[in-house]
């Protein structure tokens, strides 16, 4: 298997030791391996100010332009185009220190562009709603430099979380505000099944499975699931094995027999039928395409 490299949050020595921090894209072109390709322990928002050319995460390829701006949670592989995205800056934080900054386990999942149902990893902002957002995290980056007052730190990035949230949702149209009795529902069982399938995806292929770990009927589990993003339990299920069978064509080396076997599919023919149906090329086809 190919190694790809990862690369851990950089971090400032300041007085409280704020793991977030404001980067130049031209400061981190260097420290990029040569082939690009790469993961991250840490989440990133990179903003676009420019050039353009290519940004790939996991098996969604973007080509971007200034005022776009790219989503990376942690551990996906991800590539760009150094040579033509000339500038930009990214926001950069780890899972932990956000979690206890806001006191809230649940932030980042309930930001749409980090959601495990996202629907895209880029949005697009008018000129604007970015030159806003780059005063706010220019301030905010002064403030982690003087690391003088974690409430102004928690207050600026709050807002700029909020307002790409905003943007994003107005730009894909996903995960409408909810009439109030579906909040409830969507808060008791929409995160435990989208984290079930994100740790059981590659074993657990049924809806049974998920529908009995959170003692409800498959039909109730599809019924909240569309209603909250869009698409079925089945269908979510579905795109998340599709998702990773991508990343091992492409970000790996593995023989699609390996790959099948991975994803616990009974052998490669059926591993195979499935990539079809939901792409139109087979694996191997699209191992060469993605090449």
């Amino acid at each position: 298997m190919k190694h790809i490299p990862q690369y851990n949050h950089y971090r400032k020595k300041t007085v409280d030791e704020l793991r977030v921090n404001v980067v130049e894209l031209h400061y981190i072109k260097p420290y990029l391996s040569t082939t690009s390709i790469h993961s991250l322990t840490y989440y990133d928002i990179s903003f676009i100010t420019e050039g353009s050319g290519f940004f790939t995460v996991g098996d969604q390829t973007h080509i971007v332009k200034p005022y776009d701006v790219i989503f990376t949670k942690p551990g996906e592989a991800r590539n760009w185009d150094k040579k033509n995205i000339r500038d930009g800056f990214a926001l950069i934080f780890e899972e932990e220190f956000i979690m206890s900054f806001f006191n809230d386990r649940d932030f980042l999942q309930n930001l749409s562009f980090f959601s495990m149902g996202r629907y895209s990893v880029k949005t697009t902002l008018d000129v604007d709603a970015f030159i806003r957002l780059h005063n706010v995290i220019m301030k905010l980056k002064d403030e982690i430099a003087e690391a003088k007052d974690r409430h102004t730190v928690r207050a600026l990035l709050y807002e700029v979380m909020t307002q790409l949230n905003r943007a994003y949702l107005y730009e894909h149209n996903v995960l409408p505000v909810l009439p109030e009795e579906n909040k409830k529902v969507k808060n008791k069982y929409v995160n435990d099944f989208l984290s079930l399938v994100n740790t059981h995806y590659a074993q657990q292929h049924s809806i049974r499975y998920y529908a009995d770990r959170l003692s409800i009927t498959p039909n109730y589990l599809n019924e909240v699931i569309k209603k909250s993003i869009g698409v079925n339990a089945k269908l979510y299920i579905q795109n998340r094995i599709l998702q990773e069978a991508k990343r091992m064509l492409t970000y790996t080396d593995m023989p699609v027999s390996a790959i099948a076997e991975a994803l616990c599919f009974e052998n490669s023919s059926y591993f195979t039928v499935f990539f079809r149906t939901q792409t139109r090329h087979t694996p191997l086809q699209y191992r060469n395409l993605s090449k």
